[in-house]
């Protein structure tokens, strides 16, 4: 007996709850997939489905039968078909995530590359500071900025990594004092990123440990490129990336502030569900994200 043809037979016998429509779906004989049916019937021990002249119906054994091995069934489909694509070009959509500020500033190039790489791929970027819940949301990829990687509830690959460090202008700390410790930032104009990983605190290294921090914050926002703006206006402190802030720097307008707790390395993941591991469209713009970072490192 063919176990698997058989499941499939009694699946779709009751989803039609017909013999002929089962048959239909199968491209087999009618006497065929009874035949599955009661080779199943005949290796369990029990009676799966109950017939007569005018309707199909599953048994009290059969509905438990099917609940359970449907999902597997529905589990070895999408795997046969996503190894079967393997071998193909990849194609079809492709959802990212990523924040507002590293969308904005370092996919672009990525994203380019990508598409001239697989142009069969349809790509659909969200750039948004909300946090996306992989499991019921729509997006099979996205970019985590976080001190450390997700729990295993996903796949993680890290793609590159940057540090997370207090940021000033110069005019602001020769107005107001550069801060000497931790403590000593309660005295000062603090420029909060509202954002569900930082959970109203601000994060440091300290002993070797990573620490929080909740102060009495000046202003927040859930928008990190106009908190970096305010903050090279002088309108405070900012605790941000160093990539996020990398223009800044370099023009001068935002220097580090309390360097010896700068958090590092903070990691920069492509994260992805569990059921999009055998995607060639994922892994595909995740290998080329990884080499791309590794060819053009974020600071």
């Amino acid at each position: 007996m063919n176990k698997l043809e058989a499941v499939r037979a009694l699946c779709l016998v009751a989803e039609y709850q017909s013999f002929t429509q089962a048959a239909k779906q199968m491209q087999l004989s009618t006497t065929m997939v009874s035949r599955y049916v009661k080779q199943l019937e005949q290796n369990l021990g029990c009676l799966l489905l109950k017939r007569n002249t005018r309707k199909v119906c599953l048994t009290d054994a059969g509905q438990n039968y099917v609940l359970q091995m449907k999902p597997l069934l529905n589990k070895f489909n999408e795997v046969d078909e996503e190894i079967s694509g393997l071998s193909q070009a990849p194609s079809g959509k492709l959802a990212i995530s990523a924040s507002i500020e590293f969308g904005c500033q370092y996919l672009t190039p990525l994203i380019s590359q990508y598409q001239h790489a697989f142009p069969d791929v349809k790509l659909d970027i969200v750039l948004s500071n909300t946090p996306v819940d992989l499991f019921d949301s729509q997006i099979d990829l996205a970019f985590r900025v976080a001190p450390s990687l997700p729990d295993a509830s996903h796949i993680a690959q890290t793609v590159c990594h940057s540090s997370l460090s207090l940021w000033a202008s110069p005019a602001y700390l020769k107005k107001h004092g550069t801060p000497i410790d931790i403590a000593a930032l309660s005295e000062h104009r603090l420029l909060f990123f509202s954002h569900h990983i930082r959970h109203d605190q601000w994060i440091f290294l300290l002993d070797g440990q990573h620490v929080c921090r909740k102060f009495n914050w000046a202003m927040t926002s859930n928008n990190g490129r106009f908190l970096n703006e305010a903050a090279a206006a002088g309108d405070g402190i900012i605790q941000a990336p160093r990539y996020s802030v990398a223009p800044y720097i370099k023009s001068g307008e935002l220097v580090e502030v309390l360097a010896e707790h700068t958090l590092k390395p903070l990691t920069i993941a492509a994260v992805y569900p569990h059921r999009y591991a055998l995607s060639n469209r994922v892994k595909s713009f995740v290998e080329l994200a990884k080499h791309y970072f590794s060819q053009h490192p974020i600071p």
